[in-house]
């Protein structure tokens, strides 16, 4: 009897124990579950802020101010650059004067693009505006090394694919190719259905292409023009405009053109781009299309 007695408040007390050991248990098990949610929950906020920062800081103002600043400028040497080496490979008697003032025009450049940084938010922006600048620096360097040698049409080589005109050739296309994807993340803020980035395009079939936004297109461009070291005076929204006409015409399936790249291939070989080509054909292929209030989507 006095067994079952003293027996009976062992097992209340060991009853009570689990309950409390039951309790703590679920208690810390829950207050971890809300953790873990609360955790998920800011890191899903954090994430979005983070992306949202990653696109404000590609606003229309600052596109218009690389564009003033930096592209302009570039374009002009651009243009000016490929007239003088084309005076060299032409024979050109003074060829010393075009030297000396194929390193002045690179330097001069270099001065109007080499300002006080002004897209530190924005990374596409401030990595195109170094690449600009190392662009003019390599060229002026090139137009340096040229001057050394015997004749215009041995210097126009040089300054076309001697190493450092290569290099400055490099890097003024991956100026270019960082400015029009700056243009495809501000894109992808106004507008949903158009992509912050190009993706993996290493091969666009036209049924690809045709479904594409203008900005994506013209940053494919751009990717395909710094990856065949294409530079020319034309800027990608004229390569863009230039293949929309060869599909919307026909030619494209005439000529049994598979690809983008093909028809960009054909297109540089024939020399049928033209400067103003994107003008020629805005309103009829591109009304509808978002575009940032850049001059040259609207001379």
């Amino acid at each position: 009897m006095n067994r079952l007695t003293s027996r009976t408040p062992m097992l209340y007390t060991l009853g009570f124990l689990f309950c409390l050991i039951f309790a703590f248990a679920v208690f810390f098990t829950g207050v971890k579950v809300g953790a873990d949610k609360v955790e998920a929950k800011y890191e899903k906020i954090m994430a979005a802020e983070q992306s949202a920062k990653s696109y404000t800081s590609y606003r229309q103002t600052d596109l218009v101010t690389f564009y003033h600043n930096v592209f302009s400028p570039y374009r002009e040497f651009k243009r000016n650059w490929n007239q003088k080496v084309s005076r060299l490979a032409g024979g050109a008697e003074d060829s010393s004067d075009v030297l000396k003032s194929l390193r002045s025009l690179a330097d001069s450049a270099y001065a109007q693009v080499n300002q006080a940084s002004l897209f530190t938010d924005s990374p596409l922006l401030e990595r195109g505006q170094l690449n600009i600048l190392k662009s003019l620096r390599l060229f002026s360097e090139a137009a340096n090394q040229a001057s050394s040698a015997s004749g215009g049409a041995k210097a126009a080589k040089t300054l076309k694919s001697g190493e450092l005109a290569a290099g400055a050739i490099k890097y003024g296309l991956l100026g270019q190719s960082n400015y029009y994807s700056s243009m495809l993340k501000w894109g992808s803020q106004a507008d949903s259905s158009i992509p912050s980035e190009t993706g993996n395009l290493k091969v666009i079939s036209i049924g690809e292409w045709n479904k594409m936004p203008l900005l994506l297109k013209n940053a494919a461009i751009a990717d395909i023009l710094l990856n065949r070291s294409i530079f020319a005076d034309y800027d990608p929204q004229d390569v863009t405009a230039k293949i929309d006409n060869l599909i919307n015409s026909g030619m494209a399936a005439s000529l049994k053109l598979q690809s983008i790249q093909s028809a960009t291939s054909l297109l540089v070989s024939t020399d049928a781009f033209g400067e103003r080509d994107f003008s020629k054909w805005r309103l009829q292929y591109y009304g509808k299309e978002t575009l940032p209030e850049l001059p040259f989507f609207y001379d």
